[in-house]
């Protein structure tokens, strides 16, 4: 070749490259399939600069200015000396990986994306990870662009110190969409370019800096145009164009064999068996050894298999073949949009098919938690009727009582329930055999129930309640790898659980009775009525539980069956509680009507009792409506009080005389037998927020007997209600007022006017 057409070609092809960089307007681009690859961000259109292509021709003279009259004669120019051309850098082929390992990968939603185009830092990522040497060359590079520390900063690197990539300091432009021209440009550099090769691409002009390259590639084999006889080397390079191009490089092709008989190649959505670039994908994208045979097929020995799983939800089944070490495309909701709470794997055990690599089948069942009670009901009691055990350890059976307490749905569940060591008629049978049919725990082999609950086992068990949230587990015992991660995630996420203030969880810890409560209060929201509670007496509360106590609060929760608002500030406020802690006695609400149906006492003004919490009798709503009509009561309001000493009883009536109907009962607690509420008929007088003296205090008051200290009000407190001082009631204890519960006493101060007529007897 004529040494100045060398000359030329080259400068021209170094020269005119940088100048022809893409002019595309880059998009945003979905780059997780691709390597390593980030999210791209919109770049401002690139308006290529154009050469003169004349810019290497002959050296063109000068023309001499017009000649002045009497100035001499310029002598003839001296024939130009032709510089000597300096010998181009001829850059020596780059070695590529031999093994035939996937060098191509799909998105996380499972799909390739054939269409989709691909960005400089795409494709150098891509190109970096075919080179049998990852060294840096000895290039000089700089790019104002490529900062250290991007994804793609080794591959660039790497790629442009060896001359893979050209750089004259200026912009790379990575998150710009690479164009076809561009694309074999930067893949032949991997070779080298053939300089005799030739091209007849119609859009392909010989002057183009491109075509040296393009020229080499179609001589190869690598590329074809399209039919109409261009190559359109400024359009957007695909992924299938990617692959197809990148497998002619490296002399790949998929063994047809494997490729017409196997059903457990890799499998995209996007990809159909009859696309034109089906097979060169499967090449791309399927790790396999393989072996060329010379004669431009290849014969795979092995190959990563793809593997069918199952997902059951909704009454029907679907079915996808995922890749080796990937995870399966899991929906959140069903067709109905409800949202699944878990997935359940074969042997019942809860799973996470998204965050499971598949190496295997498998089948996986959608599961939806079962609903919890929103009553505010007793679901815990003590031992021996007073005693509570906030330290003892929860047994596995005890706990699972507890969680069936709590189920709004107490039905025979679908999931597998049976245990080698749950027999019939044990205490925990019926809980035990519910709890697992509903999934919350895993049947099968033996259940343990004797055996201590682990903090974690317990966590596990709960968070079956909920779908799993995302989230770090800072606890420095439980590892990224742990069986419970996600669990203790979610609980951790949620507020339901803490930790110790060593910064450890300690998972196969013993769960205590007072932590059950408090998780179990936190699932449920229930936060208590700490003014309410810490008022509460002696019928309510627990020998070992002191009211000051970190866990007292929670564990009056559990205890108690109530009524309640929530306040603004999200406590609630209690308006009526009661409980039962033994078979035996079961205590009024400080607001209901108690309704014995028979009488134990005759009506007398004797307290009949044993001076205990264990009496508790009343008479009938029509015992009580027929005493007060046949004595002839009147009073000045529509309201008539009889106070009962025999069983300790306010009863609130409305009506008139002869027509008096039962409207509330209250329990109280009249004078003591030195010192008895005197009996009689009187009315009230006036009524009082409250006294506060030096040795108690209590509110409200309502006065009766006129003249006289007598009246209503509430149990009594330490000075300036500094908690419940004296809590008895339900037997003569007073110095002759009547005592009540503080709803109770409200409700006369609120709603029952003075000169309302009241009756002591």
């Amino acid at each position: 070749m004529d040494w100045k057409k060398r000359v030329t070609g080259a400068l021209l092809a170094g020269v005119l490259l940088l100048s022809m960089l893409p002019s595309a307007m880059a998009v945003e681009t979905d780059t997780s399939g691709v390597l390593d690859t980030e999210i791209l961000t919109e770049q401002e259109p690139q308006v290529p600069e154009t050469e003169n292509p004349d810019i290497m021709g002959e050296p063109v003279t000068a023309q001499p200015e017009e000649q002045l009259v009497n100035d001499p004669i310029p002598e003839e120019p001296e024939e130009p000396i032709e510089p000597e051309p300096e010998e181009p850098e001829i850059m020596e082929p780059v070695p590529l990986r031999t093994d035939h390992f996937a060098y191509m990968t799909g998105y996380t939603n499972g799909t390739f994306g054939p269409n989709k185009s691909l960005t400089w830092a795409q494709i150098s990522s891509i190109l970096y990870s075919l080179l049998a040497d990852q060294s840096m060359g000895t290039y000089p590079y700089t790019y104002t662009d490529v900062k250290p520390g991007v994804w793609y900063y080794q591959a660039v690197s790497v790629l442009a110190s060896r001359g893979i990539l050209e750089c004259d300091g200026g912009k790379l432009n990575p998150n710009q969409e690479i164009s076809r021209a561009d694309f074999v440009t930067v893949v032949v550099r991997l070779a080298g370019v053939d300089d005799t090769a030739t091209c007849e691409f119609t859009d392909v002009s010989p002057t183009s800096s491109s075509y040296p390259a393009i020229a080499t590639a179609v001589q190869r084999g690598w590329i074809s145009g399209y039919e109409d006889h261009t190559f359109r080397p400024n359009a957007s390079l695909t992924r299938a164009q990617t692959v197809t191009v990148l497998n002619q490089v490296l002399g790949r092709q998929i063994d047809k064999a494997v490729l017409a008989s196997a059903t457990d190649l890799r499998s995209f959505p996007d990809v159909a068996k009859t696309a034109w670039f089906y097979a060169a994908v499967m090449e791309a994208t399927i790790d396999h050894d393989g072996v060329n045979n010379g004669d431009g097929t290849e014969t795979w020995n092995s190959y990563t298999h793809s593997y069918v799983i199952t997902l059951k939800y909704s009454g029907t089944s679907t079915t996808q073949l995922v890749y080796e070490g990937l995870k399966p495309t899991v929906p959140r909701k069903d067709k109905s949009g409800k949202t699944i709470t878990h997935w359940m794997a074969a042997d019942g055990t809860i799973a996470n098919p998204a965050k499971t690599p598949v190496y295997g089948p498998a089948v996986y069942t959608a599961w939806y938690a079962p609903s919890l009670i929103t009553a505010h009901k007793q679901y815990v009691s003590g031992y021996d009727g007073k005693k509570f055990g906030p330290n003892r350890a929860l047994t596995r059976a005890q706990a699972v009582t507890l969680l069936y307490g709590l189920l709004a749905d107490q039905k025979k569940g679908t999931c597998a329930c049976t245990f080698t060591d749950v027999k019939s008629g044990a205490w925990y049978y019926n809980a035990v055999t519910i709890v697992a049919s509903k999934g919350l725990i895993t049947a099968g082999g033996a259940f343990r129930p004797n055996d201590v609950m682990t903090r974690v086992e317990f966590v596990e068990m709960v968070t079956r309640l909920t779908t799993y949230t995302a989230g770090n587990v800072t606890f420095t015992d439980i590892p990224a790898d742990h069986p419970y991660y996600d669990a203790i995630a979610t609980a951790l996420a949620k507020g339901w659980i803490t930790g110790f203030d060593d910064g450890t969880f300690r998972p196969q810890g013993t769960l205590t009775r007072a932590q059950a409560v408090i998780i179990f209060n936190n699932i449920l929201g229930r936060t208590g009525d700490k003014t309410t509670e810490q008022q509460m007496d002696s019928r309510y509360t627990f020998t070992d539980v002191a009211k000051s106590a970190w866990h007292y609060q929670a564990i009056m929760e559990a205890a108690t069956t109530h009524s309640y608002k929530k306040t603004s500030s999200g406590t609630e406020k209690w308006s009526g509680y009661s409980h039962n802690y033994t078979a035996k006695v079961s205590w009024e609400s400080s607001s209901s009507v108690v309704a014995a149906s028979r009488i134990t006492n005759s009506i007398t003004s004797t307290y009949g009792g044993d001076f205990t919490h264990n009496y508790n009798v009343d008479y009938s709503d029509g015992l009580k409506e027929w005493y007060v009509n046949s004595k002839g009561y009147s009073s000045s309001t529509k309201y008539l009080v009889w106070v009962s000493r025999q069983n300790q009883k306010v009863y609130v009536f409305t009506g008139s005389k002869g027509k008096w109907k039962i409207s509330k009962t209250f329990i109280c607690g009249t004078g003591k037998l030195s010192t008895p509420t005197p009996t009689g008929v009187t009315y009230i007088t006036y009524r009082e927020a409250g006294w506060n003296h030096s040795t108690y205090s209590c509110k409200p008051v309502v006065r009766f007997y006129p003249n006289t200290g007598y009246a209503f009000h509430s149990r009594l407190y330490y000075p300036n209600y500094k908690g419940l001082k004296d809590p008895s009631i339900g037997w003569p204890v007073s110095a002759g007022c009547v005592r009540m519960l503080d709803t109770d006493i409200t409700y006369l101060y609120k709603y029952v006017p003075n000169k309302s007529t009241v009756v002591i007897y």
